[in-house]
Protein backbone atom coordinates (compact mmCIF):
# COMPACT_ATOMS: atom_id res chain seq x y z
CA UNK A 1 0.00 0.00 0.00
CA UNK A 2 2.61 1.97 1.16
CA UNK A 3 4.32 1.80 -2.68
CA UNK A 4 1.17 2.50 -4.31
CA UNK A 5 0.44 6.07 -2.63
CA UNK A 6 4.48 6.81 -3.43
CA UNK A 7 4.30 5.36 -7.29
CA UNK A 8 0.66 7.82 -7.10
CA UNK A 9 2.42 10.66 -5.71
CA UNK A 10 5.19 10.38 -7.90
CA UNK A 11 2.91 9.84 -10.93
CA UNK A 12 0.88 12.92 -10.11
CA UNK A 13 3.83 15.22 -9.66
CA UNK A 14 5.11 14.06 -12.98
CA UNK A 15 1.48 14.71 -14.85
CA UNK A 16 1.74 18.02 -12.99
CA UNK A 17 4.09 19.36 -13.21
CA UNK A 18 5.89 21.57 -10.36
CA UNK A 19 4.32 24.98 -9.53
CA UNK A 20 6.12 27.51 -7.78
CA UNK A 21 3.63 30.01 -6.25
CA UNK A 22 6.60 32.25 -5.88
CA UNK A 23 7.06 32.79 -9.84
CA UNK A 24 5.78 35.97 -10.61
CA UNK A 25 8.11 36.66 -14.03
CA UNK A 26 7.16 39.86 -15.77
CA UNK A 27 7.82 40.54 -19.65
CA UNK A 28 10.37 43.17 -20.00
CA UNK A 29 7.11 45.34 -21.27
CA UNK A 30 5.52 44.83 -18.39
CA UNK A 31 7.58 45.37 -15.63
CA UNK A 32 8.47 48.77 -17.81
CA UNK A 33 5.24 49.43 -17.52
CA UNK A 34 5.06 49.24 -13.94
CA UNK A 35 7.85 51.36 -13.22
CA UNK A 36 6.73 53.75 -15.63
CA UNK A 37 3.34 53.70 -13.65
CA UNK A 38 5.17 54.17 -10.49
CA UNK A 39 7.05 57.03 -11.65
CA UNK A 40 4.11 58.98 -12.41
CA UNK A 41 2.17 58.72 -9.41
CA UNK A 42 5.60 59.65 -7.62
CA UNK A 43 5.60 62.63 -9.29
CA UNK A 44 2.13 63.13 -8.54
CA UNK A 45 3.25 62.56 -4.79
CA UNK A 46 5.46 65.52 -5.31
CA UNK A 47 3.37 67.74 -7.34
CA UNK A 48 0.42 67.63 -4.90
CA UNK A 49 2.52 68.08 -1.52
CA UNK A 50 4.20 70.83 -2.92
CA UNK A 51 1.12 72.69 -3.71
CA UNK A 52 -0.32 71.83 -0.71
CA UNK A 53 -3.16 69.70 -2.10
CA UNK A 54 -3.59 67.39 0.42
CA UNK A 55 -6.97 65.71 -0.50
CA UNK A 56 -4.89 64.55 -3.18
CA UNK A 57 -1.80 63.47 -1.58
CA UNK A 58 -4.05 61.67 1.19
CA UNK A 59 -5.94 59.55 -1.60
CA UNK A 60 -2.57 58.24 -3.28
CA UNK A 61 -2.80 55.60 -0.25
CA UNK A 62 -4.49 52.70 0.33
CA UNK A 63 -8.07 53.70 2.50
CA UNK A 64 -8.13 50.15 3.99
CA UNK A 65 -6.77 48.88 7.24
CA UNK A 66 -3.95 47.59 5.84
CA UNK A 67 -1.80 50.67 5.37
CA UNK A 68 1.55 50.94 7.78
CA UNK A 69 3.87 53.94 7.85
CA UNK A 70 7.46 53.52 9.84
CA UNK A 71 9.93 56.42 10.92
CA UNK A 72 12.81 55.47 12.31
CA UNK A 73 11.54 52.42 13.45
CA UNK A 74 7.93 53.67 15.42
CA UNK A 75 5.18 52.71 13.45
CA UNK A 76 3.29 56.55 12.58
CA UNK A 77 0.83 55.35 10.54
CA UNK A 78 -2.12 53.05 10.25
CA UNK A 79 -4.33 54.58 7.85
CA UNK A 80 -5.24 57.67 5.34
CA UNK A 81 -7.62 59.04 7.77
CA UNK A 82 -4.45 59.44 10.50
CA UNK A 83 -2.53 60.88 7.30
CA UNK A 84 -5.53 63.52 6.71
CA UNK A 85 -5.55 64.14 10.60
CA UNK A 86 -1.74 65.32 10.65
CA UNK A 87 -2.55 67.19 7.04
CA UNK A 88 -4.75 69.19 9.25
CA UNK A 89 -2.51 70.34 11.35
CA UNK A 90 0.04 71.33 9.23
CA UNK A 91 -0.39 75.65 8.45
CA UNK A 92 -1.58 76.90 5.46
CA UNK A 93 1.46 78.14 4.54
CA UNK A 94 3.54 74.72 4.47
CA UNK A 95 4.36 72.86 1.74
CA UNK A 96 6.61 69.71 1.86
CA UNK A 97 9.16 68.74 -1.09
CA UNK A 98 10.77 65.95 -1.40
CA UNK A 99 13.52 64.97 -3.63
CA UNK A 100 14.91 61.73 -4.43
CA UNK A 101 18.46 61.46 -5.18
CA UNK A 102 18.47 57.67 -6.08
CA UNK A 103 14.74 55.40 -7.17
CA UNK A 104 15.11 52.26 -7.59
CA UNK A 105 11.55 50.69 -8.72
CA UNK A 106 11.50 46.96 -8.49
CA UNK A 107 8.15 45.22 -9.98
CA UNK A 108 7.33 42.68 -8.25
CA UNK A 109 4.26 40.80 -9.48
CA UNK A 110 1.71 42.18 -11.19
CA UNK A 111 -0.13 44.69 -9.64
CA UNK A 112 2.78 45.31 -7.20
CA UNK A 113 6.18 47.26 -6.74
CA UNK A 114 9.22 47.35 -4.31
CA UNK A 115 10.55 51.20 -3.87
CA UNK A 116 14.11 51.99 -2.33
CA UNK A 117 14.94 55.63 -2.61
CA UNK A 118 17.61 58.11 -1.80
CA UNK A 119 15.54 61.02 -0.57
CA UNK A 120 15.65 64.85 1.11
CA UNK A 121 12.35 66.07 2.45
CA UNK A 122 11.60 69.82 3.24
CA UNK A 123 8.54 71.46 5.18
CA UNK A 124 8.61 74.96 3.51
CA UNK A 125 6.61 77.12 5.11
CA UNK A 126 7.47 81.41 4.48
CA UNK A 127 6.13 82.07 7.98
CA UNK A 128 8.02 79.83 10.58
CA UNK A 129 10.80 78.55 8.32
CA UNK A 130 12.03 75.46 6.78
CA UNK A 131 12.77 71.86 7.87
CA UNK A 132 14.99 69.36 6.20
CA UNK A 133 15.69 65.47 6.74
CA UNK A 134 16.41 62.86 4.60
CA UNK A 135 17.56 59.44 4.46
CA UNK A 136 16.24 56.41 2.79
CA UNK A 137 12.85 55.37 2.63
CA UNK A 138 11.13 51.49 1.20
CA UNK A 139 7.82 51.82 0.31
CA UNK A 140 5.53 49.03 -1.66
CA UNK A 141 3.09 50.21 -3.87
CA UNK A 142 0.20 48.07 -5.18
CA UNK A 143 -2.36 48.60 -7.91
CA UNK A 144 -6.10 49.09 -7.15
CA UNK A 145 -9.15 49.92 -9.34
CA UNK A 146 -8.21 53.88 -8.27
CA UNK A 147 -4.47 53.66 -9.77
CA UNK A 148 -1.22 52.99 -8.04
CA UNK A 149 -1.03 53.79 -4.13
CA UNK A 150 0.77 53.24 -1.30
CA UNK A 151 0.39 50.32 0.79
CA UNK A 152 3.53 50.18 3.33
CA UNK A 153 6.66 52.46 3.64
CA UNK A 154 9.38 52.94 6.45
CA UNK A 155 11.78 56.36 6.05
CA UNK A 156 15.25 56.45 8.05
CA UNK A 157 17.32 59.17 8.65
CA UNK A 158 21.19 58.76 10.28
CA UNK A 159 21.35 59.15 13.56
CA UNK A 160 22.68 63.07 14.12
CA UNK A 161 26.11 63.34 15.48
Amino acid sequence: MKRLILSLGASLAIGCGTVDARDTTLSPAHAEAIRDSVRTMLTAFQRYSAARQWDSVATLYVADSSLRWIENGRLVMRSRTALEQMFRTLPPTTSIETVYDTLEITPVAPGAASILAYYHTTFKDSARGNATFGGLLTMTMVHRPEGWRFLDGHASSPPKS
